[in-house]
């Protein structure tokens, strides 16, 4: 099998290149600026071409070349902070930069699967319960208007075209590599602080907010797992379907580190809204599928702070 992941340098791209790669499969990626960094250990096993999505004739050019069996769509500009601070780019890289993709197939009269990755973000606020794929878009920041935009093109193109679509709505997902997250933020001050290289510290934002979070590795087996066994036009939550508070998780983060801080509160990391609770049911993709997590928090946490005891040693 052929897959091209736009976005491979990407956090989630990037372990979705050593999942496939580990099954044999050839794999092509884009990258935006011809950075490799996440993915340099796989330089000899990936074909990489250099790819700005909001650039039709590029994107058509990617394609003719790789020929792909599997498309995973995960190039864009993944964070709702930033979207805030550039509503413009947002919309650009991650609504005209889906439309070239899904016109250039289109375009080009191929037939791979297209399994794009969605957000649980469309959903908005959860009044109660757990959201499934039927609850309804109230998308509270620009990059989750995007994000819903993405997912109904994806299902437009399934209706009108017969695309071989699949609606991935991804929820928290975290992990080594990932850089602008709650986790990430609170793992680089901890391994600071231990160094001596910061005082005892920790600014965050909003810590009572309660997410669904579910380690990379299990992100990207579900992705795969949706392009062999989902069914077209479909869209599939990818979750734990379990509830951790964004303050537990640095609780842990501390003892597992052995350091001792302050906490305080950075109106600069609040955003202008803030889900309080983000829970998913994942009944629809273990039943389609046959996914479920398996990587337990604890290793995912500790495997978080390895990463970056390891990248800050090196900066």
């Amino acid at each position: 099998m052929k897959a091209l992941i736009t976005g491979v340098d990407g956090f989630i791209g990037s372990h979705l290149a050593d999942l496939l790669v580990g099954r044999n499969w050839e794999v092509w990626g884009t990258t935006l600026r011809g950075d490799l960094d996440n993915v340099a250990h796989l330089k000899n096993q990936l074909i990489a071409r250099k790819c700005d999505v909001r650039e039709r004739a590029r994107v058509e050019a990617v394609l003719r070349e790789s020929k792909p069996d599997v498309i995973f769509h995960l190039a864009a500009q993944s964070r709702p902070d930033l979207s805030w601070k550039d509503p413009h780019l947002t919309m650009e890289v991650n609504v005209l930069g889906t439309v070239n993709l899904f016109e250039s197939v289109r375009e080009l009269r191929m037939e791979p699967k297209i399994v794009v990755a969605c957000s649980s973000s469309q959903y908005g606020f959860l009044e109660k319960g757990k959201m499934t794929e039927e609850h309804p878009f109230h998308p509270l920041s620009p990059y989750a208007v995007s994000k819903a935009t993405q997912d109904l093109m994806a299902y437009q193109y399934f209706q009108n075209y017969g695309m071989k679509t699949y609606r991935a709505r991804i929820f928290g997902t975290i992990g080594p590599r990932k850089v602008g997250d709650a986790c990430a933020d609170f793992a680089t001050q901890i391994v600071r602080i231990k160094a001596g290289k910061k005082e005892p510290v920790i600014r965050v934002g909003n810590l009572e907010a309660r997410r669904d979070l579910t380690d990379v590795r299990d992100t990207v087996r579900a992705l795969w797992l949706i392009s062999e066994r989902g069914r077209k036009g479909e869209a599939y939550n990818i979750c734990s379907s379990k509830i951790i508070r964004i303050g537990d998780i640095l609780e842990v983060m501390l003892k597992m580190a052995k350091v001792e801080a302050e906490i305080e509160v950075d109106p600069a990391k609040l955003r202008p809204s803030d889900e309080p609770i983000i829970v998913g049911s994942n009944a629809k993709i273990r039943k389609h599928c046959g996914w479920k997590p398996r990587i337990p928090m604890s290793k995912t946490l500790s495997d978080i702070l390895e990463y970056w005891q390891n990248y800050l040693v090196k900066v």
